[in-house]
């Protein structure tokens, strides 16, 4: 008996884990290469390119509408009541989600700037790995989102006109996207600081350096992510190899997770029954940890693909995109693993990398590619 039910038992994780797999449903053509990720809102799929262009595609993969800014796209665009709001070479900009007609336009006066490396050049890049920007976030009709100025602007969504500014540390550019919580607004920048300020007066309530004494190399400690927010706890991923956990309301460290080969743990944190899931880059590695005491809970390597994005997180599934830094036109990965055990399900290969974060709509998941393509992969 006992062997039968240990056979029905191993027979029944074969089958959970072959019930799912992943192909393409559609793929729809851009004018260039996408990092950003797309937002999903009703029916249609918001999503903008490094050329600047900014697409409204339905979910059967039909172009709805198309503007183009002549700047670049990076961060996913945010829902404000019916518009869009996206930023593009530090140009922010609120469009009418049904056509795509310019609400507002809101420019910083940054002036356009190429680094150049290696003999390439990087137009609006801090440096050649630059490939995350500051999503937006809506809190009581102001947009706060960071810029390459090292400035959080609060923007009226109304008019957008500035009803405040916070600035980091010697002006270091922000990357990260802001949180506000509990009357608090949330953001991290370039030189590894952590901010929090108060929203009703408007003050400094504390700053965290993340790392220790002088950066080791110059790309180092930068914070990229989006911010959580989970009992009490602020999660982010960053240029660090030391996944830093911090108190929210002081900004004391909780825990941290140090990776062994000073890989950075750059990814966008979620969060799903008291378990954080976070990717990390040369370390080629999606995390599940313990929130509480931050013990590790399982590991997926991927083998040689860095994990810049936010993964899908559900009951039964982790799911993730992932891809080359470092060789942009080597191709990517869409793996779907097993929530509970971080067992690869199944993958979908990508002709180029995507830094892209995956969204779901449904039984699709969809997500843009260096390749200049938005992908719609159904789970089935």
């Amino acid at each position: 008996m006992k062997l039968l039910m240990t056979l029905i038992f191993g027979l029944m994780l074969i089958t959970s884990s072959r019930a799912q797999s992943l192909n393409l449903d559609w793929s729809f053509e851009t004018s260039d290469r996408i990092l950003a990720s797309p937002l999903i809102q009703g029916e249609t799929i918001f999503v903008g390119n490094e050329r600047g262009d900014f697409y409204a595609v339905d979910l059967a993969g039909v172009e709805q509408w198309k503007i183009e800014t002549g700047g670049n796209i990076q961060a996913k665009a945010t829902w404000v009541d019916g518009n869009v709001f996206f930023e593009s070479a530090n140009v922010f900009y609120l469009v009418n989600a049904k056509n795509g007609k310019k609400v507002w336009k809101f420019d910083t006066g940054m002036k356009p700037f190429v680094f150049k490396y290696d003999g390439k050049e990087f137009p609006f890049k801090i440096d050649p790995y630059d490939d995350k920007k500051s999503m937006a976030f809506v809190h009581q009709g102001t947009i706060y989102v960071g810029c390459g100025n090292g400035k959080v602007y609060g923007l009226n969504a109304k008019s957008g006109e500035v009803e405040v500014e916070y600035q980091t540390e010697d002006n270091s550019p922000i990357r990260s996207s802001p949180l506000v919580e509990d009357g608090k607004l949330y953001f991290g920048g370039w030189n590894g600081v952590v901010y929090c300020y108060s929203l009703a007066d408007k003050e400094l309530m504390w700053k965290k350096k993340t790392y220790r004494g002088e950066k080791p190399y110059g790309t180092f400690g930068g914070i990229v992510s989006e911010f959580l927010i989970h009992k009490g706890l602020l999660y982010f991923g960053a240029r660090n190899h030391m996944l830093n956990v911090l108190e929210a309301s002081t900004g004391e460290k909780d825990w941290t997770y140090t990776d062994k080969n000073g890989g950075w743990i750059i990814g966008d944190p979620m969060i799903y029954n008291d378990t954080l899931y976070i990717g990390g880059s040369d370390n080629f590695t999606m995390y599940a940890f313990g929130t509480r005491w931050g013990n590790p809970l399982w590991a997926h390597n991927n083998g040689t693909k860095n994990i810049y994005t936010k993964p899908i997180v559900t009951k039964d599934w982790v799911i993730y995109s992932c891809g080359s830094g470092y060789n942009p036109a080597a191709s990517g990965v869409l793996y779907l693993l097993d929530r509970m055990t971080g067992k690869e399900v199944d993958k979908y290969d990508t002709p180029m990398t995507t830094l892209s974060s995956p969204e779901l709509a449904g039984n699709q998941i969809v997500f843009g590619c260096y390749d200049g393509k938005i992908y719609a992969i159904k789970l089935e």
